[in-house]
């Protein structure tokens, strides 16, 4: 078990340190870390000024099945997202070493024995324990025999349906950022650094940055994108291909997140940069000249101007570089 104090720099307590918690916790993956995740997060807060505890969140070093669906959000970006909803620790455990725990040993030699936790939160289709076979009954027996309590929440609901990452994951391949963004409580965001690439953008005047997301994570479907991008304080409109960048040649095949930043000149290779995704905007096109391609980019540059404003309006841009 790792346990990091995330209103403290992520400082990694020592085992001293971990014996004397008491916490109060949430209980998950929290990949993407959305709205309904946000009412775990702030229930666990809830009860930890209840129960004079520490409001804290178990959850995985890693993913628990690689390969099987795609990320929202790697770790550091939950840890920051965790500390952003008033989380102090964040528990995390490497899932090859809790998976075969049966229900009431899991209970007792990790949530209450290693977290030190007096009370629980997890939602309504959370389960545990060897071949997922525990459930909120499960948990709530086995907390109750060790005098802890547990809540389980009601899925939080948008547009008629409960809120999770396999839909979230479901709109973004279907390049619906929009409503992406209300379910998350905030923009998909693309945290990378700065690559080389061709500098095409620079011969026809639009200067781009590029990005090599790896294959594990969750993006947008190829298609040009009205975006946003903070750098050192402020936030700027921009402009994001995904895709092969297919341009005038058409032989790129590496899946890539190409940047135009407007009103912005600077030297960022090799510096984390995160990207907003506000709205789609256009697929992705094969263009018959650099001309047309040019064109094509200032309806796009024009595009996410006109909406920068509106957009801050409902989701606040304030992304980490």
């Amino acid at each position: 078990m790792t346990v990091l104090d995330l209103q403290n720099n992520n400082i990694q307590l020592h085992e001293d340190e971990i014996r004397a918690l008491s916490t109060a916790t949430a209980l998950g993956c929290f990949d993407g870390v959305h709205i309904g995740h946000a009412a775990l997060l702030q229930k666990a807060c809830s009860l930890a000024r209840e129960t004079d505890t520490a409001p804290a969140v178990w959850t995985f070093l890693n993913p628990p099945f690689p390969g099987r669906a795609k990320q929202l959000t790697p770790l550091s970006e939950k840890l920051a997202l965790f500390a952003s909803h008033d989380i102090r620790y964040a528990m995390l455990f490497d899932f090859a070493d809790v998976r075969n725990y049966e229900p009431e040993p899991f209970v007792r030699e990790i949530l209450v024995g290693a977290c030190h936790t007096r009370a629980c939160v997890c939602g309504f289709n959370f389960r545990f324990a060897k071949n997922a076979s525990g459930t909120p009954d499960d948990l709530h027996y086995a907390l109750s025999a060790h005098g802890a309590a547990l809540h389980v929440l009601p899925p939080v609901q948008w547009d008629g349906a409960p809120v999770s990452a396999t839909r979230i994951r479901a709109f973004l391949a279907s390049g619906d950022v929009a409503s992406a963004a209300y379910c998350l409580g905030r923009y998909h965001a693309l945290s990378l650094p700065v690559v080389h690439g061709k500098e095409l953008g620079r011969t026809i005047g639009v200067p781009t940055i590029n990005q090599n997301p790896t294959d594990a994570l969750q993006l947008p479907a190829n298609g040009t994108y009205a975006t946003a991008v903070t750098i050192d304080g402020i936030s700027y409109p921009s402009v994001t291909n995904i895709g092969i960048r297919p341009s005038v040649t058409g032989d790129d095949h590496i899946p890539n997140a190409e940047t135009h930043i407007i009103g912005y000149r600077g030297w960022l290779y090799d510096r984390p940069v995160t990207v907003v995704f506000r709205r789609r905007l256009r697929d992705e096109i094969r263009f018959p000249s650099l001309d047309a391609l040019k064109a094509q980019i200032t309806c796009d540059i024009r595009a996410s101007v006109d909406t920068f404003e509106r957009d801050i309006a409902l989701f606040q841009i304030h992304e980490k570089e």
